[in-house]
């Protein structure tokens, strides 16, 4: 076959086609590690986690047109996801403290459906929080690891591969210029800290019933940030997760 008449097939509509989603529902189990690294501020503290079963996501898009319109309104859509891992543990200076992390991202996406692909750009914003005990579990002081907050406004691309063999494949890549950075950009750390995170994830899904799919995930989000005077943090969040998908009525 060749890739003219590939790219055809994908991009054609056929007669009798179901109509897109009105209504994406994910729910998962996610297992999430952490990897944050200083160069040159010797005085910080880097922070380690192991892949740990560690809290849940949700994942909701929503075109609400669509149950009135079939036009590029009913590709309009609204989006929010959250992540939550209240409570796992992370290594400084060879002492384990506990930490919790919370990701949330909201805003509108446009689609464009294909007999067999559907291209997606969002915008929106994002907000990542990740905070740690000031004391480890044998009582030693939390060394200086300042607590983050990573947040700004963020754009992404997304590609389905739709319905082969029951099966669908997503990925997608995202990028946020960082507004704010918590304490690391307080008078106590780096005032003048700024910098950008860029995520990109990639999952599978297999349809059990046509309103609900089983869903395996992989993604990884880098915040990296320049602190003035030669230092840098790269600071690096990765997961697995698996759930369910419910796409709702028709």
């Amino acid at each position: 076959m060749s890739s003219s008449l590939l790219i055809a097939l994908l991009l054609s509509s056929a007669p009798g086609q179901p109509p897109p989603d009105k209504l994406r529902l994910g729910i998962d189990w996610r297992w999430w590690g952490r990897d944050s690294r200083y160069t040159g501020a010797p005085s910080l503290a880097n922070l380690t986690a192991p892949v740990v079963p560690t809290g849940a996501t949700f994942d909701i898009q929503w075109f609400p047109a669509a149950y009135f319109v079939d036009d590029w309104g009913s590709n309009v859509g609204v989006t929010l996801r959250t992540d939550f891992a209240p409570d796992y543990g992370v290594l400084a200076n060879e002492h384990t403290f506990k930490s919790s992390v919370m990701r949330m991202r909201t805003g509108l996406m446009y689609r464009q459906p294909f007999r067999h692909v559907e291209p997606s750009l969002h915008l929106g914003f994002q907000v990542f929080e990740a905070t740690t005990s000031p004391r480890a579990t044998d009582g030693t002081p939390r060394p200086r690891a300042p607590n983050v907050t990573f947040q700004g406004p963020r754009v992404a691309l997304a590609l389905r591969l739709l319905e082969f063999w029951r099966i669908t494949f997503d990925l997608g890549v995202g990028a946020t210029m960082l507004l704010t950075t918590g304490e690391l950009s307080s008078s106590t750390f780096y005032p003048g800290a700024r910098g950008a995170a860029y995520d990109g994830q990639v999952g599978l899904a297999v349809r059990t019933w046509t309103w609900l799919d089983v869903r395996l995930g992989v993604d990884v989000m880098l915040n990296t940030v320049d602190l003035g005077g030669g230092a840098k943090l790269s600071d690096a969040y990765y997961g697995v997760s698996v759930g369910i998908v419910f796409k709702g009525v028709p």
